[in-house]
């Protein structure tokens, strides 16, 4: 048996649950991203598996798809006025665009994902204070770490039996 929460396009909601863990989940949300980058089991607690079926969640794989889309058209648009400014590491995004298609294809994909490398894939497109999508970093690694992510989805690469 698998320690990861994988997506079989079944209809998952991130409403799933009682309301309080909902609101805990919710509140937690980059904290139990961070766990289960991290290799977290989501059996662990009920907040990382709910967390888990969020993040495989057909909803949440569009959106994620959708962010990566727009990182990809504000690096391409050019940065004439304030109001067309990208927050977007522009040359990050242009070296890493075979990768994040790569990336994009595979959360659009009918194939299960598992839970660990979407957290690393939305912990990527979401943390601006330390994502190379958003940072200057060391030429590359925005294209390396997307490489990883993507990786990251296959349950088959990333599943660990259950401790005995």
């Amino acid at each position: 048996m698998s320690t990861k929460i994988r997506n079989h396009r079944h209809h998952t909601t991130p409403s799933d649950g009682p309301l309080a863990l909902r609101l805990r989940v919710a509140v937690k949300r980059d904290a139990l991203d961070r766990e289960l980058a991290n290799g977290a089991a989501p059996a662990r607690s009920p907040e990382l598996a709910l967390r888990a079926s969020q993040l495989v969640s057909d909803h949440e794989r569009r959106k994620v798809a959708n962010g990566w889309r727009r990182a990809l058209r504000d690096a391409h648009r050019p940065a004439t006025t304030r109001s067309t400014a990208s927050i977007v590491h522009r040359r990050a995004v242009i070296e890493a665009e075979d990768a994040i298609d790569g990336l994009i294809a595979r959360l659009t994909d009918a194939d299960p994902i598992a839970a660990d490398g979407m957290a690393l894939v939305e912990r990527l497109i979401t943390d601006g204070v330390s994502s190379p999508l958003y940072n200057t970093a060391e030429p590359g690694t925005l294209r390396r770490q997307v490489m990883v992510a993507t990786e990251a989805l296959d349950p088959e690469l990333t599943e660990l039996p259950l401790a005995a």
